[in-house]
């Protein structure tokens, strides 16, 4: 091969392994632009889900303020006992000082039974069902918790059941009469002013079917209609008064209901008793009422007493 040939050949292989170098490097700008965009792509969608996610994750949960609250049984007790003692002769009869003195002896016992629990926490769940069920002396009762319906006070008696605030407690009143038919319980003391020393907010029901109207005199009084809480709803007490500006004072006790029964559309339905669970609740109102102090025929104590031995919760 001459020398020109020889020139021309190398002169050939140079251009080619230049030509090939650019087209390598060509290829590794392409593959580098290539992994930028899909990181970027990445990124975006890993942002945008995590927006996505807590937007979906908070419209799925409820804020829920739990106050400090006074149930000093003993304080209770020694207010009522100095009215009592400043009440005249002519204020009062002998009938009534008696069931005072009984209804003070009552507070100073429960007073020894009081109990306290931790404040749940402030934020919970407000969809699906929890499966609680109280474990009695006369059978077990099974109530379905709907979280919609009242998050919040659902959530306490989550909290109340983990923290055993209702295990060895007895249902303490049972009102059958003058259009009202519940059992009351959660209260240690059986005093109806006991509770864990908080109260929770208000979550008024929604759903429920309007009761008897309110005449338009008593709507400009303030007064509302009442709607009715179905047989077997299970529901939140409390000693609101919007007169007295009173409110958010729930807490741990509860009433089932035993009959279908017109109320102040203001106590938070926390679920629903089983069919199975009712056949229990019917005993004890089958077993009837003692009056006891400051009670009546159709509103006292039950006389077949209903023991919550332990209170538990299971969720999906």
């Amino acid at each position: 091969m001459s020398s020109n040939e020889e020139r021309r050949e190398a002169a050939r292989r140079k251009l080619e392994e230049r030509l090939e170098s650019e087209r390598r490097a060509a290829r590794q700008r392409k593959l580098a632009l290539i992994s930028v965009c899909s990181v970027a792509v990445l990124a975006a969608v890993a942002v945008g889900g995590y927006f996505y996610y807590r937007h979906w994750d908070n419209e799925r949960h409820t804020t829920c303020e739990y106050v400090k609250a006074d149930h000093d049984l003993g304080k209770a007790a020694a207010d009522y006992q100095k009215q009592l003692d400043a009440a005249k002769p002519n204020e009062i009869t002998p009938e009534q000082r008696a069931d005072a003195e009984k209804y003070i002896a009552r507070l100073k016992e429960g007073a020894k039974l009081g109990r306290t629990a931790p404040k749940p926490g402030d934020r919970t769940l407000n969809t699906g069902t929890v499966d609680w069920t109280l474990d009695t002396n006369l059978g077990n009762v099974p109530i379905a918790l709907d979280r919609a319906s009242a998050p919040c006070n659902v959530n306490a008696v989550i909290s109340l059941s983990d923290n055993k605030f209702y295990d060895n407690t007895k249902c303490h009143r049972l009102a059958q009469g003058n259009g009202v038919f519940v059992l009351q319980c959660g209260d240690p003391t059986l005093t109806s002013s006991g509770g864990p020393g908080w109260s929770s907010p208000d979550e008024d029901p929604t759903d429920l079917k309007e009761g008897t109207p309110v005449s338009p005199q008593m709507v400009e009084m303030g007064m509302q209609g009442t709607v009715v809480y179905p047989r077997g709803t299970v529901a939140i007490a409390n000693r609101n008064n919007a007169q007295q500006q009173l409110f958010n004072t729930g807490s741990s006790q509860f009433f089932i209901v035993t009959k279908d029964t017109e109320l102040q559309p203001n106590l938070a339905v926390v679920g629903k008793v089983s069919p199975e669970g009712m056949k229990v609740i019917d005993k004890v109102v089958a077993g009837g009422i003692d009056p006891g102090p400051r009670g009546s025929a159709e509103d006292g104590t039950p006389k077949t007493p209903l023991e919550i031995k332990k209170a538990s919760v299971s969720e999906d």
